[in-house]
């Protein structure tokens, strides 16, 4: 799990849920390189060897596994994406493909339509599968080129992960509307203190058609409009960029959400060209309530990316208690 923060003078505000959140071990390896635990050790706290990080994700598979067929062993793993090799994090692909090696995992990177049904279970070039991590982004294995893997996956063949069902419950943007919202999320059971914490941290969400598109166009310059199942920021809409017709077809469309505009960090970054200020925003990597690691990003623009120079994936240090952030 992958939960993007922007953080700004009054904490930090929970704006995106992920289930498949890339840049974990680009992240957590830059972090490493740039953060010697020899002369950090002092100031930051849970500094993480590359073999603690990466022996922390593979764990989070081998417990997938575990959950889905007790006792079973991964012995063979697919790392599946539609047309990998023109994937922007296809580098990241190759270490988790040598993380499971290490670990003696036959892993391969494959597109998701080379996924073969196999009588019992799902193949790729020949071999059963024990599991397939997805990178797609087809979140409901509907796109033709999915039709192998959501057949296996329906019939519980194989383990996928991240699977439709944590994207459902997860990371549809509908869910911060519901996160955002303490009178629902008490009516639902959640705690007292889980109810408030939520909807003090996820800004106020709600369904475009809820919201209206009157009071949106009114409002606009307060919200960010987001289509519920996207990902990367595509089709993302400042509100106060947003022109009236693109308001006008997008709630046409249907199945957006708006939700309180919060603005990210700055924070200056030394660059090839000197200090530059650029926006930032914090991701917490996750598994089952537990922070793996953390990473960040930094940019120029209306939305995050990893163009901007000097930009791009940034190490984060928690500074211990009472301990300057300077390295001593």
């Amino acid at each position: 799990m992958g939960y993007d923060f922007h953080v700004g003078p009054e904490g930090p505000r929970l704006f995106e849920i992920n289930t498949n959140a890339g840049g974990a071990l680009l992240n957590g390896l830059h972090t490493a390189t740039l953060c010697r635990p020899e002369r950090l050790a002092c100031a930051c706290r849970e500094l993480l060897p590359v073999d603690a990080m990466e022996e922390r994700l593979f764990a989070t598979f081998a417990a997938e596994l575990e959950a889905a067929r007790p006792g079973a062993t991964l012995a063979r793993a697919a790392i599946a994406d539609d047309r990998p090799d023109a994937q922007a994090l296809r580098a990241e692909f190759e270490l988790f493909r040598a993380l499971f090696a290490r670990r003696g995992v036959d892993a391969a990177i494959c597109d998701t339509a080379a996924l073969l049904r196999v009588p019992g279970g799902l193949a790729l070039g020949g071999e059963r599968l024990d599991l397939v991590y997805l990178r797609d982004t087809d979140w409901r294995l509907e796109a033709p080129r999915s039709a192998a893997l959501r057949a296996a996956y329906l019939a519980d063949e194989v383990c996928v992960t991240p699977s439709p069902r944590e994207h459902h419950l997860l990371a549809n943007k509908r869910r911060l509307a519901l996160f955002s919202r303490a009178d629902l999320l008490l009516r639902l059971g959640a705690s007292a203190e889980d109810a408030r914490t939520l909807a003090a941290v996820v800004p106020e969400t709600r369904t475009l058609a809820e919201l209206g598109l009157e009071p949106a166009w009114a409002t606009r310059g307060e919200w960010v409009f987001k289509p519920e199942a996207a990902f990367g920021s595509r089709a993302v809409y400042r509100g106060d960029k947003i022109s009236r017709r693109k308001l006008e077809e997008i709630a046409g469309l249907g199945g957006f959400v708006a939700q309180r505009r919060v603005d990210p960090g700055k924070i200056e970054v030394a660059t090839e060209s000197g200090p530059r200020s650029m926006k930032f925003e914090v991701r917490a990597y996750a598994y089952r309530g537990e922070v793996l690691l953390l990473g960040a990003r930094a940019y120029e623009g209306q939305v995050a990316n990893l163009r901007t120079p000097g930009g791009g994936f940034s190490a984060i240090c928690v500074v211990r208690e009472g301990v300057g952030a300077a390295p001593c």
